[in-house]
């Protein structure tokens, strides 16, 4: 579907496919391999495409694996962003503090199982890479900003305690959502989506009784 809604031509439909395969292949040879030992040679053949197609998509490998993290980010190519997403329209719509906490745990949950593998490989890039940090940086900043809109939205609608802490919740809540808080989780307590999507309702909810 298309971000208005309409479906998509078949051009942009066979576009899309093709980059998901792309994105697919240099993930599974980054994680695999690290950046560094990840050629485009490689990716284009794991994705079964040209070398010639693979650049019509991505110019660089900077730039594919600045792709790589945003799917991560999103869930796939689509034209969707953060705040389309079911989940997302959910947790910031629902009726009910719990039912929007629930849905934004669902959301967390899934896209730290794709981020938290990709945490060292990115380490590596930022290292390398000013596009890379600064990309880094903007996702931070939007996230912070999409957390103000969530607590923001609990304060406006009366979901939450009167003279709640939005920036504070905010900011917390940023932090125990990182990919980096969920992959120090699953090192230490083996806890899988499910049992960190319940640390998240719990932890949530706790936050916003005390705010």
């Amino acid at each position: 579907m298309a971000s208005d809604g309409g479906p998509v031509d078949h051009y942009t439909a066979r576009k899309m496919r093709t980059e998901s395969h792309i994105v697919t292949a240099a993930t599974e040879l980054f994680l695999a391999h690290g950046y560094a030992a990840t050629s485009l040679v490689a990716v284009a053949r794991r994705a079964a495409v040209s070398e010639r197609t693979l650049y019509l998509h991505f110019a660089s490998k900077v730039v594919l694996f600045q792709r790589v993290v945003e799917v991560g980010i999103l869930g796939d190519v689509g034209p969707q962003s953060m705040s389309e997403r079911e989940w997302s329209l959910a947790a910031l719509g629902a009726p009910t503090l719990a039912a929007r906490i629930e849905a934004f745990a669902d959301g967390v949950a899934l896209m730290t199982e794709r981020l938290a593998p990709l945490m060292a490989v990115n380490a590596e890039v930022e290292n390398r890479e000013e596009s890379v940090r600064a990309s880094a940086e903007r996702w931070r900043h939007a996230t912070l900003d999409y957390l103000r809109a969530f607590w923001g939205g609990l304060a406006r609608d009366g979901l939450l305690p009167a003279g709640a802490d939005v920036e504070g919740l905010s900011s917390t809540s940023a932090i125990l959502s990182a990919a980096e808080t969920r992959l120090l989780i699953s090192r230490t307590l083996a806890w899988d989506r499910h049992g960190y999507r319940l640390w998240l309702i719990r932890t949530w909810t706790a936050l916003a009784r005390l705010s």
